[in-house]
C-alpha cells in the first residue's frame, strides 16, 4: 500500500494535486479557527463561527494566489463584478467545507497526535538539508513567508486528519478493469485544435462612458468600493537572545541530563519484514498451509501475491523502526527471525508477514553527543530566559493597562507607533497571522472603537513576542465617488467591452457552425492559429477543459466551440480530430492508481455535498452571498 501511494505521488500531475490540497490548508489560515473572536462573524456552520476577519484574509490570499497564477490577466478578472463574486464564493466555500470536514472528523474520532505532526514536518523536503531535517531552514522559511509556527503545525494536523478521513472514505480502492481502461484512454487522448482569440483590450479601447453610467454603476455596486477598516497601533517587541555562546553549560550538567534522558540518545531497534498479500481468507489459509509444509515464502509471493508493488521487491517491506509499525504488522507480534504470521485482514485482502531480520537498539556514547547536547541545552536555557522575560514584561503591561511604557521599561525595549493601516497594508513587523487576527478580530477594538487595553503577550515561535494596543480606529466605509471615479469608469468600460466581446464571439461561433465562418472571421479580422495537439492529462486551464468537453467531430468535418475567460478573453476552438490513447502496461498500472485516487476525490466531494445539505449554514456577510 505504501509503495502504491509513493508511486502515485511521484507523478507530476499528482504532485500538483497534492500541492493544491496542502496549500489550501495553509492559505486559508487553518490557524484562524483558534483565534476567531466570534465578533462580527461572516458565517456559521452548525454553530461553528467563521469570522469576517478570517474570511477577508482568505479572500485576500485567494486573490494573491490567482494574481500569481494569472499574471497580467488578473486585473481584468479582479475588476469585473463577476470575477470578484467568483473569488468571494471560492473563499467562503473553502472555509465552509473545512468546517464541515473538521466536524465530521471529530464525530468519527479521527485525530493526529503531536508526534505525527512532528514526523510529518520533519519529512517535508522543503525543511531538509542532505535528507535530514534542518531546523534553521524550517524557521527561516516560515519567517520569510510570514507563517506562524503554531498555525503551521495546526495546518499540518488538519491535513493529517483530512488524509485519514479521505482514506476512510475511499474504502478498498476497488476499480473495474473496464473502467480503468476507459479512464486511461481518456487521460491519454490527444486532440488536434486550432484556436482564435478575442482579447478584451481591443474592445476596451473603443468604449466610452458617461457620467450617468458611472454614477449608476457606483450606486448599484457600492460594496465594491468599501475602504477596509483601518487602525493605528503601538507595540513592543521582545526578541530572544541570539548569541548563545554567553550561556554557560558545563560538561557535568550535560552528563546529568544525558543520564536522566538516555532514551533521547538511543537509536531504536528495527525489524525487516516481508509481506504476502492474498485476495481472500480462503486463499490466505491455503498459503499458510503451504508455508507450514515448507514452501518458500518468496516463491509464493512471486506466484500468488495480488500486490504487484511489493511482489516486485520479493515481498520486502524493508526496515521498519520498532514501535512505528502499522497496527496490522504490530499485532502480528513476530519476535524471531524467519517467523511467519497467521493471515491478517488488511484493507485490500489478507496478508501474511515474515520477520526477515532484526537490529537491536544502540545507545550513543556521551562523548559522541556531548557537543550537540550542550548546544541544545544552551538553546533551551535561552528559551527559558526568554520565557521569564515575557512573564516579567507581561506583568508590567497588566499592572498599567493604559500605556506600554512600563512594559517597555521592563523589557528594555522601545515602544513603536505605526501610521494608519488596513489588513492589506500591515507593517512588515506585524505581518503575522496571530497578530493580524488580534488587531482586526480580537478584543482590542469594539463597537465604540479602541478599548484602550494592552493585549496579552503574543509569542511567535521561540524567539519573538509582542504586546500590542490599538491607538486609533476607522471603521470600513464606502469611498466617495469622486475618489474612485477613474476606477469606476474603467470598470464600466470593461463591463461594456466584455458584453460586446461575448456577443461578437457568439456571432462568430454561429457562423462557424453554419459553414460561413471564413467570411465572418475575415470581417472580424481574426483567424485560427496553427494546429496544436493537446493531451487530456495536461489540460490545466479553462480553454483546454472546454476542448475536451467538445464532442468528437464526424469524419471529414470539424467541431466548433468556445471558452470564455471572464473579463479577459474569449477563445474560439476548431476541433479537427481526436486520437484515442493507448496505454502501455506501465501507464495502465499508474492510471489504475490515479483512477482510484479520483474515485476517492469524487467520494469526498459527494460526502461534502451531503454534509452541506444536512448542515445548518448561515451567511451573515452579504458580500459573500
Amino acid at each position: 500500500m505504501m509503495d502504491n501511494i509513493r508511486s502515485t505521488a511521484n507523478n507530476p500531475f499528482i504532485k500538483v494535486l497534492l500541492a493544491v490540497i496542502i496549500l489550501s490548508f495553509v492559505l486559508t489560515g487553518v490557524g484562524g479557527y483558534l483565534f476567531s473572536s466570534g465578533v462580527n462573524d461572516a458565517a456559521e456552520v452548525n454553530g461553528q463561527k467563521i469570522s469576517r476577519s478570517q474570511l477577508e484574509q482568505t479572500y485576500q490570499q485567494r486573490r494573491a494566489q490567482l494574481q500569481q497564477d494569472m499574471g497580467e490577466n488578473f486585473a481584468a478578472l479582479a475588476s469585473s463584478e463577476e470575477g470578484q463574486k467568483l473569488i468571494r464564493q471560492q473563499s467562503l466555500d473553502l472555509l465552509i467545507n473545512q468546517a464541515l470536514l473538521d466536524q465530521f472528523a471529530q464525530e468519527l474520532g479521527i485525530s493526529a497526535g503531536d508526534q505525527q505532526i512532528r514526523d510529518a514536518i520533519f519529512a517535508l523536503p522543503y525543511f531538509q538539508t542532505d535528507g535530514k531535517f534542518d531546523n534553521k531552514k524550517y524557521v527561516d522559511l516560515l519567517k520569510s513567508n510570514h507563517i506562524d509556527a503554531d498555525a503551521f503545525a495546526e495546518g499540518i494536523r488538519q491535513n493529517l486528519i483530512n488524509q485519514q478521513l479521505k482514506y476512510s472514505i475511499q474504502g478498498t480502492d476497488f476499480a473495474l478493469a473496464s473502467e480503468v481502461n476507459s479512464f486511461a484512454g481518456l487521460m491519454l487522448q490527444s486532440r488536434n485544435v486550432r484556436l482564435a482569440t478575442l482579447d478584451i483590450q481591443s474592445f476596451l479601447e473603443k468604449q466610452t462612458v458617461t457620467d450617468e453610467e458611472i454614477k449608476a454603476f457606483y450606486e448599484q455596486n457600492a460594496q465594491m468600493f468599501v475602504a477596509p477598516e483601518q487602525v493605528k497601533v503601538s507595540y513592543i517587541q521582545l526578541n530572544a537572545q541570539k548569541d548563545l555562546s554567553n550561556i554557560n553549560i558545563s560538561d557535568d550538567e550535560a552528563k546529568v541530563y544525558y543520564d536522566s534522558n538516555i532514551s533521547e540518545f538511543t537509536a531504536p531497534g528495527q525489524k525487516k519484514y516481508s509481506i504476502l498479500v492474498l485476495a481472500d481468507e480462503a486463499a490466505a489459509k491455503a498459503a499458510e498451509e503451504e508455508l507450514k509444509k515448507g514452501a518458500d515464502f518468496i516463491t509464493l509471493v512471486k506466484e500468488k501475491s495480488i500486490d504487484t508493488f511489493s511482489a516486485k521487491q520479493n515481498g520486502s517491506l524493508g526496515w521498519i523502526t520498532i514501535g512505528q509499525e502499522l497496527p496490522e504488522l504490530a499485532n502480528a507480534s513476530l519476535t524471531e527471525v524467519g517467523q511467519v504470521s497467521t493471515p491478517v485482514k488488511i484493507s485490500n485482502g489478507y496478508a501474511i508477514f515474515r520477520l526477515d531480520d532484526m537490529k537491536a537498539s544502540v545507545v550513543k556514547p556521551f562523548a559522541d553527543v556531548k557537543d550537540d547536547l550542550i548546544a541544545k541545552m544552551r538553546e533551551n536555557k535561552a528559551i527559558d530566559d526568554f520565557f521569564a522575560l515575557q512573564q516579567k514584561v507581561s506583568q508590567a503591561a497588566s499592572n498599567d493597562n493604559d500605556t506600554l511604557a512600563p512594559a517597555a521599561t521592563a523589557g528594555n525595549v522601545t515602544v513603536v507607533e505605526t501610521d494608519w493601516f488596513d489588513e492589506n497594508t500591515v507593517p512588515a513587523a506585524l505581518s503575522n497571522e496571530k497578530l493580524t487576527q488580534l488587531i482586526f478580530g480580537g478584543s482590542l477594538v469594539d463597537e465604540n472603537g479602541p478599548t484602550g487595553m494592552n493585549s496579552d503577550m503574543i509569542t511567535l515561535g521561540n524567539d519573538s513576542a509582542f504586546i500590542v494596543r490599538v491607538e486609533g480606529y476607522k471603521p470600513s466605509a464606502t469611498e466617495p465617488l469622486d475618489k474612485v471615479h477613474d476606477k469606476v469608469a474603467l470598470l464600466v468600460k470593461q463591463q461594456k467591452a466584455s458584453q460586446v466581446m461575448n456577443a461578437e464571439a457568439q456571432k462568430l461561433l454561429a457562423a462557424l457552425k453554419e459553414g460561413k465562418g471564413e467570411e465572418a472571421m475575415k470581417a472580424a479580422n481574426i483567424s485560427f492559429g496553427e494546429v496544436e495537439s493537446i493531451v487530456h492529462s495536461s489540460a490545466t486551464d479553462a480553454v483546454q477543459s472546454a476542448i475536451f468537453a467538445m464532442p468528437k467531430p464526424i469524419e471529414g468535418k470539424k467541431e466548433y466551440g468556445m471558452s470564455n475567460v471572464p473579463g479577459t478573453k474569449v477563445v474560439l476552438i476548431q476541433l479537427d480530430s481526436v486520437t484515442e490513447g493507448k496505454p502501455t502496461p506501465e501507464q495502465l498500472e499508474f492510471m489504475t492508481n490515479l483512477y482510484r485516487a479520483q474515485m476517492g476525490e469524487d467520494a469526498l466531494q459527494l460526502m461534502l455535498s451531503d454534509l452541506r445539505e444536512k448542515a445548518k449554514i448561515e451567511i451573515f456577510d452579504k458580500d459573500y452571498q
